[in-house]
């Protein structure tokens, strides 16, 4: 890079073919250097380069001398739509500086993503300059209310994640009237004043997540609330504590997603009462047994298009048989449940034609035999579904991938062997 700076007056001599050359040669930071030197290299720098730092990681940082690490912001800055950071490197001289060289010069960024870092205090001043940022995940940032104040200038944020982050209480998130979602999972001293505040000023609120550890019960004031304010709410995450009643959540009129964690009868016992036949994802996990006059509820939202029950429920060949009232079901996930056979996975998939996913995740140790009888039962199935079963032993998940009957119905059939669920919310 020394060299070409000395060389300057000569590169601007060469033609076209030859600046190229010499650029393919040029490490990333070397190329944002000279792009910012020469108008040649910044014309070849827009055409080729720029669009690799809309998404820019701060752990790049490392590639830049602290000397020049402002000046490269400076160039980069106005490029950059999504800035992340997962390492905590941000508290560093690099990351300061970098932050600082960008205030000003971050007119199309859109999104930060920040987690499991402490967050430096120049971010903030960014976000002075952030007039269009609309999207703002600090997860596990170690934040305090007065940083939660100065997230409050940006008046256009919708979607906020403040999630695991245990001093906030919530106090100023009332200010942010244009959010659409809301994550505040494992905030474990929020206040439940401060959330009605934030349901009464964010009239637009589709999303919230204030799923808490089983033990926190402090957020239980604010059911009633979000049955009140929250009118436009789609898509719900929290936990139920035990002996409570949760007509106000059944009766939220767009809620179509809930993620409920906890005591769950009850909560379904509600839904079915107050009709809300119109619900598409339920994932429920338990604490408690759910006997089968309450599981056999889940066969009436005609609507659902994906369901997941985590825990002790009791499914029979009847509650199957339940099943065909959901003809747009599309995925399953049933964890912990040891009375299903593959009988009764083939009349689960004859009743919902359009079923693509299944997990199942038994309690009991899964046998070849087992594995077999439902590779029969799948070859019988026009549409191909996404097993996911969970061996515990790899020997016995290998002897079964490669024994001939498996391989011969490898192509009409695909069966995950995995230890852990996959996550089918992203």
């Amino acid at each position: 890079m020394a060299y070409i700076k000395v060389k300057h007056s000569n590169l601007l001599r060469l033609d076209d073919d030859a600046i190229l050359s010499v650029w393919h040669k040029l490490g990333p930071i070397d190329r944002v250097q000279l792009a910012g030197a020469c108008k040649r290299f910044r014309k070849i720098f827009e055409e080729r380069d720029a669009a690799q730092y809309t998404t820019f990681k701060m752990e790049c940082l490392w590639q830049v001398s602290v000397k020049d690490i402002e000046n490269y912001a400076k160039l980069v800055g106005p490029l950059i739509q999504e800035l992340r950071a997962y390492t905590p490197c941000v508290g560093n001289v690099r990351a300061k500086k970098f932050l600082k060289g960008m205030t000003g010069n971050c007119e199309l960024l859109r999104r930060v993503v920040f987690k499991g870092v402490r967050v430096a205090f120049q971010l903030f001043e960014l976000f002075a300059n952030a007039k269009y940022l609309t999207e703002l995940y600090l997860q596990n940032c170690r934040l305090t209310d007065k940083d939660v104040d100065m997230i409050t200038m940006l008046s256009n944020l919708m979607i906020l994640d403040l999630s695991k982050n245990n001093d906030i209480t919530g106090h100023g998130l009332s200010a942010l009237t244009n959010l659409r979602a809301l994550y505040l999972s494992n905030c474990k001293s929020l206040n439940p004043i401060n959330l009605v505040h934030v349901f009464k000023c964010a009239k637009h609120l589709c999303i919230l997540d204030i799923q808490q550890p089983y033990t926190n019960t402090s957020l239980v004031p604010v059911f009633l609330e979000l049955g009140r304010y929250c009118r436009n709410l789609d898509k719900l995450r929290v936990t139920l504590p035990e002996h409570r009643r949760y007509e106000s959540l059944a009766r939220l009129p767009k809620l179509t997603q809930i993620f409920a964690y906890g005591y769950v009868r009850r909560f379904l016992i509600d839904l079915r009462n107050h009709r809300a036949h119109h619900m598409q994802v339920i994932f429920l996990e338990t604490l408690q047994h759910v006997p089968i006059d309450a599981t056999f509820m889940l066969t009436q939202f005609r609507e659902l298009r994906k369901l997941a029950c985590d825990g002790d429920f009791e499914f029979t060949p009847g509650c199957i048989d339940g099943f065909e009232n959901l003809r747009k079901l599309t995925c399953i996930n049933l964890y912990k449940t040891d009375a299903l056979t593959p009988k009764d996975v083939l009349t689960l998939l004859k009743k919902c034609p359009r079923l693509k996913f299944v997990q199942l995740f038994f309690k009991v140790f899964i046998t070849e035999e087992f594995i077999f009888e439902l590779i029969e039962v799948l070859e019988k199935r026009p549409v191909k579904v996404n097993f996911v079963m969970n061996l515990q032993k790899s020997n016995i998940r290998r002897g079964i991938t490669k024994d001939p009957r498996y391989l011969n119905a490898r192509d009409t059939l695909n069966i995950i062997f995995s230890a852990q669920c996959i996550d089918w919310d992203k």
